[in-house]
């Protein structure tokens, strides 16, 4: 039999097999078995099985089709609230779709790649399968102190203590040195247990095996050592906490903050790390600064996760790339740094004239009416905003200028980097005008960004597109910006 039949026999028999296994769920349930119990049983077989299919497949392509089905199938009972098995116990959680969706992102990082990362993926879903369950076991079991809103300590303690082992143990299995291996685990269970306490809505589930492949796949080639993985955690740990004793980030945001730090530290170095540091210290102290009229900006509520991923997610997300790049292609990972310098330049354009903008400018004009509207209206523009727009994308463009290449004469030029922030700014500005939701305040012109009542239909833009949103586009756009432009 030839592997592409063998390989249709074996999607087939896993498509009866994984709708076996809900099957079973939805009948325990019925039997009076709980929701949240049925729920962890399914998830657990189901991560088992991803895990395990390096080793009846030929490769990763029949694997992906499969969860691309079920992505769809799960995202279609989610919405239709059926499979009560899998989500009548957390009906607001994702979790359902993001392990299938996992599974694409993680194999082409992986498996895709070279036969020596099969492991890393294998790891990923063991760990997530495994440690996820007995963590949220014990948190309902023995509650204690919360560290988020999603985690308590003994929920994480135990997570982190199946986590190590479970990478230790498979590591070792798979024929790596014992102290490598333990220091890869100690390494993995820290930053999973970091993410997983710090994800909602079931996120967990795709973001835990993306950090323990982006740990691992390093590690396994050499490009990075435990050592430089282990001092770049004590400067992510520190930065956060500076950032959470500041007043500048919640415990959620200080928590994602550090992993960033971390990931700049120890997969990128100083190319990556000094424009990281030139946003995040520069736009810091700009909203630091004093309003005209007396009152103080220190009040302000400090920055979330969510915000965190708004203005640095796009440029998390490409060094992450260019880390899990194979060490023969150093044009992909120059293209992936010009791309980061470009979304960080986005961001601090858009951070620079808010900054500013509200404070020192005066009425702005509406990108959509072209009339002046209060300060602070998204989607708005004054021409002292739009200076320091110019002027925060610079920043980011001269300390990636500053920086060493990350590839001999392939480093993104000043220019490329300083048109891609304002390219971004400017969609950022756009999106703001035309697609940003806003409400009503009360009687008249005045609108919110924020609805007064859950219920409240946006007057203008669409429901669920909030600044972050907006922001998130602005970056996008500025990294595809620089990418383009340092292709030409």
């Amino acid at each position: 039999m030839s592997p592409a039949m063998l390989d249709g026999l074996l999607l087939l028999a896993s498509v009866f097999g994984i709708g076996g296994l809900v099957a079973v769920g939805e009948g325990l349930r019925r039997r009076g078995v709980s929701s949240a119990v049925t729920r962890r049983l399914v998830h657990a077989g189901v991560c088992l099985f991803v895990a395990l299919t390096p080793l009846f497949f030929s490769g990763p392509t029949p694997v992906c089709l499969l969860a691309g089905g079920f992505v769809l199938v799960n995202g279609v009972a989610w919405a239709g609230n059926r499979w009560p098995s899998l989500h009548a116990a957390r009906r607001e959680s994702w979790g359902t779709v993001a392990v299938p969706l996992a599974v694409l992102p993680a194999a082409a990082a992986t498996w895709s790649v070279a036969p020596d990362r099969v492991v890393t993926f294998q790891v990923a879903f063991l760990v997530l399968g495994s440690a996820d369950p007995v963590a949220a076991w014990v948190g309902d079991a023995y509650g204690g102190r919360r560290l988020t809103e999603t985690a308590s300590l003994p929920g994480s303690a135990s997570f982190l203590g199946v986590s190590v082992g479970v990478v230790g143990a498979t590591l070792l299995a798979a024929g790596w040195e014992p102290l490598r291996a333990g220091a890869a685990a100690g390494i993995a269970g820290l930053v999973t247990t970091a993410v997983e306490a710090v994800s909602r809505r079931g996120w967990d589930n795709l973001f835990v095996v993306l950090a323990a492949i982006l740990v691992l796949v390093p590690l396994g080639a050499g490009t990075v050592s435990p050592q430089i993985l282990v001092g770049a955690l004590g400067a992510g740990l520190g930065f956060g906490a500076g950032a959470y004793y500041a007043d500048l980030l919640d415990p959620s945001g200080a928590v994602g903050g550090g992993l960033f730090a971390a990931s700049l530290v120890g997969l990128g170095g100083t190319a990556w790390v000094v424009p990281g540091l030139a946003f995040f210290v520069l736009s810091s102290a700009l909203s630091l600064l004093p309003v005209p009229g007396g009152s103080a900006s220190s009040g302000r509520p400090r920055r979330t996760l969510r915000q965190v991923l708004a203005n640095g997610g796009v440029a998390w997300t490409v060094l992450a790339g260019a880390a899990l790049v194979p060490p023969g292609a150093p044009a992909v990972r120059a293209a992936c740094y010009a791309g980061f310098a470009g979304a960080l330049a986005a961001a601090a354009a858009d951070t620079w004239a808010t900054e500013l903008g509200t404070r020192y400018a005066g009425a702005p004009f509406s990108l959509r009416r072209w009339t002046r509207v209060a300060r602070g209206t998204s989607g708005a523009v004054t021409g002292i905003g739009t200076g320091a727009a110019v002027l925060g994308a610079a920043t980011v463009a001269a300390a990636a200028g500053l920086s060493p290449p990350v590839a001999p004469g392939a480093a993104p030029s000043l220019w490329t980097v300083l048109g891609a922030g304002v390219v971004g700014m400017g969609l950022d500005s756009a999106a703001g005008a035309t697609v940003q939701a806003q409400y009503e305040a009360g009687p008249g012109p005045a609108v919110l960004e924020h609805p007064l009542r859950p219920d409240q239909a946006p007057v203008r833009g669409r429901r669920g597109v909030d600044n972050d949103v907006v922001n998130l586009l602005g970056t996008a756009g500025g990294a595809a910006a620089a990418l383009l432009l340092w292709g030409l």
